[in-house]
């Protein structure tokens, strides 16, 4: 988010809110009750904007992530440990996922992948079936060994 309108918006709302904490504070030494009160307003204002602001773009992000499946899931359990991404090379926490990455002739592979990688290069969560359900495909593999001999 590093230069993006957002943080410019919010830099500028930081000087801003400065200026009137440094009105308002020379309007309460001077004893200018006019200038105080509508330094202190402005200054309200400001970091009301500024807050409206932040809250804004968490809710973006938190929208955002709740689309990418890779990522944890609210309330599930995660390990802390900090794995460097083969793909992005960012420092990222778990999960991180192996993958085998192929083109032609040419293939690599990445034993830890961020989710924000997956998420970008559109891999689709891999689906787990119960031990019954694995059960009955193992039997069902067996009756065609069965009947092709």
């Amino acid at each position: 988010m590093r230069n993006s309108d957002a943080d410019i918006a919010i830099n500028t709302l930081n000087k801003l809110i400065a200026q009137e904490y440094e009105a308002a504070s020379a309007g309460m030494r001077y004893g200018n009750r006019s200038l105080e009160e509508s330094a202190s307003i402005r200054y309200h204002a400001y970091l009301n904007a500024r807050d409206k602001i932040r809250e804004a773009l968490a809710d973006a992000m938190d929208e955002r992530d709740a689309l990418n499946p890779f990522l944890p899931q609210r309330d599930e359990l995660v390990t802390q440990d900090m794995h460097t991404c083969d793909l992005c090379g960012r420092r990222v926490s778990s999960p991180v996922y192996a993958v085998h990455l192929a083109y032609m002739d040419q293939a690599k592979t990445a034993s830890e992948v961020c989710a924000g990688c997956m998420w970008r290069m559109k891999f689709q969560p891999v689906r787990a079936i119960s031990l019954d359900m694995y059960r009955l495909f193992e039997r069902w593999l067996d009756e065609q060994n069965e009947t092709e001999q």
